[in-house]
């Protein structure tokens, strides 16, 4: 009697008999209460892993679409416990994201799926993540890319950065497609953003040579240049909150393409800014030799020498003041220019002293150009002991040739001399 009587029980409160297994797990999310169900599943450390990798799975994708829970229940889980969980996940939502046709964009569900990948990454042992991120490559490394980048939570090019290099391969060969696809006789194709930050991302520097070709493409748009360099700008200067910047070691590796480039002028002046900036990310003491001599190269804009300058004080620090300014080619200079570009960013480094010294030594040097920087700068760091010593350059004629720029307004360029009796008068002021 009484099993008749716990059998009716279990028939009419059959939400509270039922066993977890897989049919009711795929039962639960078209239920009232299915979603509670699940993440009792899912949180439950004592149920079988794949069960709960299988509610996991249920909750994330539509139409519950609670990857938020599930993130959370795996911040509370045990170490142990998490592991577990995503050997068997991982998996599962590789079945969900998985696009068979290359050439197609993804769904919602697959993206979501693909989302879910990207954020229990985190939580993965080694070969788990390895796991992951072959699942990863193989979800973006197809022609669809750019129809899939941009979709979830996680952009192509952060995932790229996520997963490195095993990724470049397959985006070059993505772009290689694109650029020898049939069609283009009368128009080229453009290639999109998202797929060179993919590539500059990805970090392998095969991927670098690839961009660096792409800027000398002939493909009738002019703004190919810019955006290709942009893009290794945004991965190895700037990226704008978007991933973490990587490491220097694959421009290193294409540094002299890059020397090459930022020596062509033939670019848009923000194709050789960018380039300049990316020389010096390698940082010192390596970027220090190749933008000296970019300093020193005759080029079209008049921009450039201040541009290859800064960037050569700000890869070499205090050490390297005498050698850039000695690296100045003679010529014309714009008093602004010069002022924000080099005399003022010599004046903000430090130690001080050391600074001091080097631009007292530059004082006596035969470059009238590296004389009036070292008194700008010892005149912007209110080196009131140096007064005398810019005082004695007064009678010095060496006219300060471009000095008003845009400005001059009928203005003759004063000489040497008249600006440093000028600085010396404001520093005998002080």
């Amino acid at each position: 009697m009484f099993v008749r009587l716990l059998t009716i029980a279990c028939v009419l409160a059959f939400a509270g008999c039922e066993k977890t297994d897989h049919d009711s797990i795929d039962k639960w999310p078209r239920t009232e209460k299915g979603p509670g169900k699940l993440k009792k599943a899912f949180e439950d450390e004592s149920l079988d892993a794949d069960l709960s990798a299988h509610a996991a799975v249920n909750l994330i994708k539509p139409p519950l679409s609670q990857e938020a829970e599930v993130k959370n229940a795996f911040e509370r889980m045990s170490p142990g416990r998490r592991t577990q969980i995503v050997d068997k996940l991982a998996p599962r939502l590789w079945e969900v994201a998985r696009v068979e046709n290359e050439k197609k964009p993804a769904n919602n569900t697959q993206i979501t799926a693909k989302d879910a990948l990207v954020t229990i990454r985190r939580y993965a042992d080694d070969n788990q993540r390895k796991t992951i991120d072959g699942y990863l490559i193989d979800w973006y490394g197809v022609y669809a890319y750019e129809a899939r980048a941009g979709g979830g939570q996680y952009s192509g090019a952060t995932v790229a950065r996520l997963v490195g290099p095993a990724l470049t391969k397959k985006l070059i060969d993505v772009v290689n497609t694109f650029i020898a696809a049939p069609g283009q006789e009368k128009s080229k194709f453009r290639i999109n953003d998202e797929l060179m930050l993919g590539i500059a991302a990805s970090g392998g520097p095969e991927g670098i040579k690839k961009l660096l070709e792409i800027v000398k493409m002939d493909r009738g748009d002019d703004t190919l240049p810019a955006r290709a360099i942009d893009a290794l700008y945004k991965t190895y200067v700037d990226p704008n909150g978007l991933f973490d910047i990587r490491s220097a070691e694959p421009l290193e590796a294409n540094l002299d393409a890059l020397v090459a480039l930022a020596k062509d002028d033939t670019q848009k002046g923000k194709v050789t800014n960018d380039v300049i900036a990316l020389i010096r990310a390698i940082g010192a003491p390596k970027c220090l030799t190749p933008l000296l001599g970019i300093v020193a190269t005759p080029h079209r804009s008049s921009r450039f020498k201040y541009v290859a300058a800064n960037n050569a004080l700000r890869c070499g620090g205090v050490k390297a003041i005498g050698d850039v300014v000695r690296a100045l080619p003679d010529g014309a200079y714009v008093k602004d220019e010069l002022t924000g570009a080099i005399s003022g960013e010599i004046a903000k480094m430090t130690p001080r002293e050391q600074v001091l010294v080097t631009l007292r030594q530059l004082l006596d040097d035969k470059s009238t150009v590296a004389r009036w920087t070292a008194v700008e700068a010892l005149a912007a760091m209110k080196s009131v002991e140096d007064q005398p010593k810019i005082a004695a350059l007064s009678g010095v004629k060496d006219r300060l040739v471009g000095y008003w720029g845009e400005n001059a307004e009928g203005k003759q360029d004063p000489t040497l001399g008249d600006r440093a009796k000028e600085l010396a008068a404001q520093l005998q002021g002080k």
